[in-house]
């Protein structure tokens, strides 16, 4: 199997373990600092886990880059590793680590929120983002195929979240609120996050190709400046008041690290879920620096978008969620654009990889006369 297939089937399946297991947690009645039972709500230490999984990426790397330099010689996988790059500043990751570290915590709050299929399928609201934001900072082109994707993908979300609207009527079995103002609210603050994600992968594309870093040193250095900025927000969350339905915890906070102490004594089942957790983010992240250094930022979400398949056979085995001809309908729309603009970008590629043929096959046809001498006499007029 090559590299590639094998390192994008590591990143569907991280993904996917990430979201249900988050989700798997929230649904958790854990005892809190007061003694009583609260829902397991706390998107700050999660995305602190998130982080610290980046940072193990950078304990790797220089392991790795020891054990190359006492040998003496770099296999092709160590190569892919370990390049270095002296181009590369470890402070052109702070940005798009600030906008994952907010982006983060709103996404664990929504999908505390929501259902964690509508957490997925939201998501794909980031392709519109990225492709928005690539003719800005890369000068991508955006043609009528793209367009019109981007429309139908807008469509499928719309149908999406009005139908969470009425859905949580019925299905209510992994939602810790079942008014509708709580579940639009999990969905509106997953969109927003999406538009920070669409900004960061489109910083880190440029950024990882025009320095040529390796892509787990890039990881390591997220998890270095997210660790001391989520630290800074989860000192500030602790002491913040919040209302419903940011307010599950014992002083009723935005994030309680008391209750998160009180929860996980007597729980090894939580404290394992934490610890896959940290590690299979880890490998989704490394794994998305590299596609989109080596692909793109939409092909990284076009991967990502393959989850949510995954999502819904375990959501419908377990009975988490409820299966109905609406919801179906909104996610063949939202597939119909993803598909139309993966279409759109196969069809770039393809004319790409003819122009660059034709050039190529120019520049040989060139050569090849410009090699050949010519012993013929000159004519005589």
């Amino acid at each position: 199997m090559d590299h590639r297939v094998f390192l994008s089937l590591i990143f569907v399946l991280s993904g996917t373990f990430n979201v249900l297991v988050v989700k798997w947690a929230n649904q958790n009645q854990v005892i809190g600092s007061d003694g009583k039972l609260h829902g397991f709500q706390h998107p700050v230490v999660f995305t602190l886990l998130m982080f610290l999984g980046e940072f193990l990426c950078f304990i790797v790397f220089k392991l790795i880059r020891l054990i190359s330099n006492r040998r003496g010689v770099i296999a092709d996988l160590d190569s892919i590793l370990t390049q270095d790059s002296s181009e590369f500043g470890p402070l052109s990751m702070l940005l798009p680590t600030v906008l994952d570290a907010v982006a983060s915590i709103l996404l664990f709050t929504g999908l505390y929120l929501t259902y964690a299929t509508s957490f997925q399928m939201i998501r794909g609201a980031a392709l519109i983002f990225v492709g928005i934001f690539s003719t800005m900072f890369l000068n991508h082109t955006l043609t009528s195929r793209h367009w019109l994707a981007i429309f139908t993908i807008s469509c499928g979300l719309l149908d999406i979240v009005s139908l969470d609207v009425h859905r949580v009527d019925y299905d209510q079995v992994t939602l810790p609120y079942t008014d509708h103002k709580a579940i639009l609210t999990g969905d509106l603050l997953i969109i927003i996050a999406e538009i920070l994600h669409g900004l960061q992968y489109v910083y880190e594309e440029k950024q990882l190709k025009t320095s040529n870093v390796a892509p787990l040193q890039a990881a390591g250095w997220q998890g270095i400046f997210g660790l001391v900025i989520t630290s800074l927000l989860a000192i500030c969350m602790h002491f913040l008041p919040s209302v419903s339905p940011f307010n599950e915890s014992s002083r009723a906070v935005f994030d309680d690290w008391s209750d998160l102490i009180a929860s996980l004594q007597d729980n090894p089942p939580l404290i394992m879920a934490l610890i896959a957790f940290t590690v299979s983010s880890a490998l989704y992240n490394f794994i998305g620096l590299y596609i989109a250094m080596y692909s793109s930022s939409a092909n990284r979400l076009l991967a990502d978008g393959l989850r949510v398949y995954f999502i819904w056979v375990f959501v419908i085995l377990w009975e988490w969620e409820y299966m109905n001809l609406i919801t179906i309908m909104g996610f063949l729309i939202l597939q119909m654009g993803i598909i139309l603009y993966r279409q759109a970008l196969f069809l770039d590629w393809y004319r790409s990889a003819v122009a660059r043929w034709h050039r190529a096959r120019y520049v040989d046809l060139n050569s090849e006369n410009a090699g050949v001498p010519n012993s013929r006499p000159a004519d005589v007029i």
